[in-house]
């Protein structure tokens, strides 16, 4: 980025893609633009070079729509089609490979100048058609719905046999890598060199793409109860009432794994634990208590305050282990919605009115069934369960309940469109919707310190993470109204040895002046504050090894105190926001000199979407 960069912008442009879409197998067919060149390499050598030549150039035409089409069809789950496409495509490239792999191509290796462009495209045409039968022709082998459940269960003979054919990719993708690592770039003339450069970032987006890819499956027949059963303690966060990685974590459900079956096999809510309790559930990190206070381990709605994942799991499992004797063996956070991003693959799914006994009646939400759509789940699980005059939270938390099993259901009959289920975890993953703490260290290895881990990175080397969460305290579901915008801004490029960095927070209460005194009062109790206003604790982190050095809100300094967590400056300013009222709020942070790399920011999961705008003067 030069100067200013919209994260939205971006992500218009570039939408995000599940593992198997974004193996570029037919990216390699770029070396059309190699053999291109050949023909200028063939008036200087003879007839019988440029006639071979052109002959690997015609195939490889024929053979680029063909990798498309491949593609296409292992998407569509068309394996035949798909199996047919591959085969005319590897004779293609195989005949590629053949015009230019005799003795007569090679002993012109040894000419100056045309020679060693002769070596490099034979070698890449041998690379390209490697790639074709060693990656290509495997993954028409592989299916997507193999890792959709049918029936409540996954098939793990599937998964063992995808097992095999992704490390015979990897190794085919591995291998053309130490083969083209062997080309001297030296002599090749520039149209050369260029195709040559397109074949070799091909290969190195297929290499770390491959590579987990097989580790995942590794590890997923354990993870699916191969050995004995797998516990997940799925958490749903409430966006309508914020917390750092989400919201308050109102409902639980414990979700078993054994030898493929998947059911859910208990739920609970926050109430079914013992809160507001004098002293935390377990021993809390110091720091964290400094930030955030110890009502992190007091209130299981708080335990998500901190933008650190694995803190939170550590309490939350205190909690459950104090309650239920259910051993947990890993946990999963979700949102509404993330939810709805499944829904896009499930379709529709009715939810039964959910009776609730209270002082002797029988209370539900909803006379009728509701219907859940991609388009409705987030404003009936976040707005419209609320827009009642019951106060009594367990009826909305039986219909949650009732929500989270038919949904289940849905997900695991079969029936669900699995690229779409992979496009929307995908998606869910890269809003820090879903989150993962791994079960065992072999797991821990894999996730890293990658979005899904919901941990901050440790270094500043690969990515230069700030953070904006928001925090909630009107004890209210008015965070369905807020629109959050944030901003981050660094001198890491133009002043490295004491770079200075600005996260800013823009917070919109959308509700209006008129609209607010007709809240009903679960979304709006008014209890600490007035009808409709929005009291907020907006949390910033600056980079690793940062200090907070000032604040603003609205323009004006304000006297914050920073503090270190996590191995960053942190500080947590108080905001409130009048209904139609918008407020911003920057904080600035002193970074130590050393190596940056490129500028990101991260920010709560809001119900609605959060613009990020980034900038960067003097860097490329």
């Amino acid at each position: 980025m030069d100067s200013m960069t919209t994260r939205a912008e971006l992500r218009a442009e570039k939408p995000r893609r599940p593992l198997l879409r974004s193996f570029r197998f037919w990216v390699p067919m770029g070396i059309l633009l190699l053999l291109l060149v050949i023909a200028l390499a063939g008036v200087l050598i003879g007839k019988p070079i440029y006639d071979r030549a052109m002959s690997a150039k015609t195939s490889l035409e024929q053979a680029m729509p063909l990798a498309a089409t491949a593609k296409n069809q292992i998407l569509a789950g068309d394996s035949e089609g798909a199996k047919a496409t591959a085969t005319k495509l590897a004779s293609l490239t195989a005949d590629a490979r053949k015009q230019t792999d005799d003795s007569t191509w090679k002993s012109l290796e040894w000419v100056p100048f045309v020679g060693p462009n002769l070596h490099a495209v034979r070698t890449a045409a041998a690379v390209t058609d490697d790639l074709v039968t060693g990656a290509v022709t495997p993954a028409t082998g592989l299916s997507l719905k193999a890792l959709t459940p049918v029936n409540g269960a996954i098939n793990l003979d599937a998964i063992t046999g995808m097992q095999s054919t992704v490390t015979q990719a990897s190794d085919a993708v591995d291998k053309a890598a130490i083969d083209l690592e062997s080309i001297n770039h030296d002599a090749l003339i520039p149209q050369v060199e260029g195709a040559l450069t397109q074949l070799t970032g091909a290969v190195d987006e297929l290499q770390p793409l491959l590579g987990p890819a097989k580790d995942i499956l590794g590890v997923l027949p354990a993870a699916l109860g191969a050995d004995g059963p797998r516990n997940y303690l799925t958490i749903f966060q409430n966006n309508a009432e914020s917390r750092g990685t989400g919201g308050n974590p109102a409902a639980l459900v414990m979700i078993t794994a054994d030898k493929g079956k998947i059911s859910i096999t208990q739920q609970a809510s926050s109430s079914n634990f013992d809160n507001g309790r004098a002293t935390p559930v377990t021993d809390l990190d110091p720091e964290t208590v400094a930030l955030y206070g110890d009502k992190v381990g007091r209130w299981i709605s708080d335990t998500t305050m901190t933008p650190d994942f694995s803190e939170s799991v550590d309490i939350i499992k205190a909690y459950w282990a104090e309650t239920f004797d259910t051993p947990v063996d890993a946990v999963v956070s979700f949102d509404p919605v993330a939810l709805s991003y499944l829904l896009r693959a499930t379709g529709p799914v009715v939810v039964a009115p959910t009776p609730v006994p209270i002082e002797g009646d029988w209370v539900q939400l909803f006379d009728a069934p509701v219907t859940l759509t991609s388009d409705n789940a987030v404003s009936i699980l976040l707005n419209a369960v609320y827009f009642t005059d019951i106060k009594a939270g367990t009826v909305q938390d039986a219909f949650f309940a009732t929500a989270a099993q038919s949904i289940f259901e849905s997900l695991t009959t079969g029936n669900a469109d699995p690229k779409a289920m992979l496009d929307g975890l995908a998606r869910a993953v890269d809003e820090n919707r879903l989150l993962y703490s791994p079960a065992n260290e072999e797991e821990a290895r894999l996730v890293g310190e990658s979005k899904l881990s919901g941990r901050l990175p440790t270094s500043n080397q690969d990515r230069t993470l700030v953070g904006v969460y928001v925090n909630d305290f009107t004890q209210s579901k008015l965070d369905y109204y807020m629109q959050l915008d944030v901003a981050a801004s660094s001198t890491q490029c133009t002043d490295p040895d004491s770079p200075v960095f600005e996260a800013t927070a823009t917070l919109t209460n959308t509700v209006s002046p008129s609209a607010a005194p007709a809240l009903p009062y679960p979304i709006a109790p008014a209890q600490y504050f007035e009808k409709g206003h929005v009291a907020t604790y907006l949390v910033f982190y600056g980079p690793v090894g940062s200090t907070f050095t000032g604040a603003t809100i609205d323009g004006q300094a304000i006297q914050a105190s920073g503090v270190q967590h996590l191995g960053r400056g942190a500080v947590k300013i108080a905001v409130k926001n009048a209904p139609g009222q918008t407020r911003t709020v920057s904080a600035e942070f002193s970074g130590a000199s050393g190596p940056y790399g490129e500028l990101d920011i991260q920010h709560t999961p809001m119900v609605r979407p959060v613009s990020e705008t980034l900038t960067t003067e003097g860097c490329e």
